[in-house]
């Protein structure tokens, strides 16, 4: 019988304790054979919304002012319990090895301001894939009325495996919106807008992810890649904050995301949105609309 690790937090914990453990952690790039992943749930128990720190990921987010809370940011109310429970002793796998590769969100009522409640995450187990390992973190905010808002992040740890030699499935246009569930149908719109130099630091300070990876080109290239890289949850909230669903406030939503490739900071992005049936499906593009960075949609549920 595995143990069950259990977090409890008043307020959320201090990212700047949890990263130097993160870093300084020796643990394996994979869960050895023979262990598993126990039960490890996490919980804040008191949910409470800092206008001021609203107003700072609604400015970084491209997020129009809205009564409501925008669709992606209880995450970063979450983040920390993440990064605690990822930190922890019964979480076995390096968390600077882990790659975003999908993410769903479910809105079941209007995400007011001064709903308080608590938010709870949890991770058991993993699944082996032919590319590694996938952990699901699933995460709610629920107060006495029920829950409003519940996520499930998706997380790889790669397997070492020989560089490929035929081209890269993420490239080419998304006109079709591949790997989407389904194509879009009827006219595509597109807007574009860009990621600067300094969004990493700037969307870090907010949500409180400071992976090295985004902060700055030299932390980056200590960790293997050629620049900062923008966090792969702005990009999926900048990517809402541009949709054109008719959706009233009130409506029960899904939203579906899959990231495919990194965006190397600094970058012009170019989103493009269509319609299937109730559903707004879109892609993010370079510029040039050669690569996709990430494709999704969003749902009304009845």
């Amino acid at each position: 019988m595995t143990s069950t690790y259990f977090l409890q937090f008043p307020s959320p914990p201090s990212l700047w304790g949890l990263y130097p453990r993160i870093l300084a952690a020796r643990k394996p790039g994979l869960v050895p054979e023979g262990r598993v992943v126990p039960r490890i749930e996490a919980r804040l128990t008191r949910v409470r919304i800092d206008p001021s720190h609203l107003r700072r990921y609604r400015e970084v987010c491209g997020c129009g002012g809205s009564a409501e809370l925008p669709l992606a940011y209880p995450h970063v109310l979450a983040s920390a319990l993440h990064l605690a429970m990822l930190a922890s002793e019964g979480f076995p796998v390096a968390l600077m090895g882990l790659v975003h590769v999908a993410n769903r969100i479910e809105q079941f009522r209007p995400l007011d301001p001064g709903a308080g409640g608590e938010i709870a995450s949890w991770l058991e187990g993993h699944e082996e894939t032919p590319r590694g390992q996938l952990f699901a973190l699933h995460t709610e905010w629920a107060n006495a009325a029920g829950p409003l808002w519940r996520e499930s992040s998706t997380f790889l740890a790669r397997t070492p495996r020989p560089p490929k030699v035929a081209g890269n499935a993420a490239r080419g246009p998304a006109t079709s919106f591949q790997g989407a569930d389904g194509d879009a149908e009827g006219p595509l719109s597109t807007t574009s807008f860009r990621a600067p130099a300094g969004l990493g630091r700037r969307y870090g300070q907010v949500s409180g992810d400071v992976n090295p990876i985004h902060l700055s080109d030299v932390t980056a290239r200590a960790f293997g890649f050629r620049a900062a890289i923008a966090h792969g949850m702005w990009s999926l909230a900048r990517c809402v904050a541009e949709l054109d669903a008719p959706l009233p406030a009130e409506a029960p939503r899904v939203l579906d995301v899959q990231f495919r490739l990194p965006v190397f900071l600094p970058a012009w992005l170019s989103l493009r949105q269509g319609r299937a049936g109730q559903a707004t499906r879109f892609a993010l593009l370079d510029s040039q609309g050669d690569k996709t960075h990430l494709t999704g949609s969003l749902t009304p549920v009845a």
